[in-house]
């Protein structure tokens, strides 16, 4: 073989082993992604000990009076939201002018 011939022959085989050092790399990156998202989706709040058991009482208890329950657990939430902000109203107020 002369040195030529080994010369192409050695660049075929470097270009061979980046192609699949790319690939290989490529493969890494989408591994570690799906790693790092499914590690995000597991990240749910715990639900306290007993949480689903009263939560069908009280859902029970709220239905049985021709309401709904999600109607109620939405208002209650915006009943935390409301007092929260009234509450807090002066130090809202504060923080937002020393922003301007």
């Amino acid at each position: 073989m002369s040195n030529n011939e080994f010369g192409k022959a050695m660049d075929k085989n470097q270009d061979k082993d980046v192609k699949q050092d790319d690939k290989t790399t490529t493969k890494d990156a989408a591994e570690t992604t799906k790693k790092e998202s499914s590690s995000k989706r597991n990240r749910r709040p715990v639900k306290p000990e007993g949480f689903k058991k009263f939560e069908a009482l009280a859902k029970g208890i709220i239905e049985a009076d021709g309401s709904s329950y999600y109607a109620w657990l939405h208002e209650r939430h915006q009943d935390i939201i409301l007092n929260f902000n009234v509450s807090n109203q002066k130090q809202i107020t504060n923080v937002a002018k020393k922003g301007e």
